[in-house]
């Protein structure tokens, strides 16, 4: 369980440290890290079954959805005066991550292809630690996207019919 709550943990890290603010607090950051793999750890300890990975996964999820929060996430921010505003600003808007027994995956938005971070049957780690400009990349990619749709939306919403 611990390799896999780590590599979520380090997944989750990485958004946070894309800003420079947070660049600068590493201890901040590193006991954000290790109270929210203790959170995890405990968590999930009665929900962990390694021989039917895929029961529980959903009490295992850590969710960000329309800037709700994860609780857990949001419990180990405020254990370190991460201010819920700085969270939701560095994480992405709509963000899951599983964290199942042999397996992390994670989806950014909701149409978002799942990508696994961890397959614990060939023992391997994804680029769990992306760069942040990969990190960056990938969050102005949603909010362009977001963008573009609320454009072509109010564009729609202005359409004037011209009559002959």
């Amino acid at each position: 369980m611990k390799a896999e709550v780590t590599c979520a943990v380090h997944f989750l890290m990485n958004f946070l440290r894309s800003s420079r603010d947070m660049e600068q607090q590493t201890l901040r950051l590193e006991r954000f890290s290790q109270i929210l793999i203790n959170l995890l750890c405990d968590h999930y300890r009665s929900h962990w079954f390694p021989d039917k990975p895929f029961r529980g996964s959903g009490y295992r999820c850590l969710r960000i959805n329309d800037m709700l929060m994860d609780p857990l996430l949001a419990k180990a921010g405020q254990l370190v005066n991460i201010a819920l505003e700085e969270m939701q600003l560095l994480l992405p808007s709509e963000l899951t991550v599983w964290v199942d027994p042999g397996e992390v995956s994670y989806r950014i938005g909701e149409e978002g292809s799942i990508c696994v971070l961890y397959d614990g049957a060939t023992e391997t780690i994804s680029e769990t630690k992306l760069s942040a400009l990969d990190l960056l990349n990938c969050k102005m990619r949603m909010h362009n996207q977001n963008t573009s749709r609320q454009r072509t939306a109010d564009f729609n919403r202005n359409d004037v019919t011209v009559q002959a």
